[in-house]
């Protein structure tokens, strides 16, 4: 069973204020330690209402500026929501491409190393073979001769 896991944008006391800067961010909370109260408090709730759907995204203004000039956005909250869960669906992505290929790679291993593999079974050449036998025993009774007969 697969849930849809929602982002939820979190930011570093140190990034917060330049990403307070950024166009169309002045609907958040005015101090990083402001948005971690609500944070907080939403996180409890969540937890008192066992929602394990949330991740939560770090967002870099560096990167989330980029992101924002390059999609035409100001970041709004809207914004910064589509981009934490675009981080969050890429990263999942990856994760799973990765585990999908080690599934790869440990089954050719297995196909390689593990199971036993196919020999084609060549039987003996039987005249080569019954060839070899008179010859050892013709030696065997010469021998014998030589020792009775002396």
């Amino acid at each position: 069973m697969t849930c849809e896991v929602r982002a939820i944008p979190v930011y570093t006391a140190k990034d917060y204020p330049r990403i307070r800067q950024l166009p169309g961010a002045d609907d958040m909370p005015a101090t990083w330690e402001e948005w971690h109260a609500d944070f907080e408090a939403a996180k409890a709730e969540r937890l008192h209402r066992r929602d394990f759907t949330r991740a939560k995204v770090l967002i870099r203004p560096g990167k989330f500026k980029g992101w924002l000039a390059e999609n035409s956005f100001s970041a709004t909250e809207h914004a910064r929501q589509l981009y934490a869960q675009e981080r969050l669906d890429s990263k999942r992505a990856r994760e799973e491409g990765r585990r999908e290929l080690e599934k790869m790679l440990i089954a050719s291993w297995q196909q390689l190393y593990i199971r036993p593999r196919r020999v084609a079974y060549h039987p003996p050449d039987h005249g080569s073979f019954g060839l070899i036998h008179a010859v050892i025993a013709g030696l065997f009774f010469a021998w014998l001769a030589h020792h009775w007969l002396g």
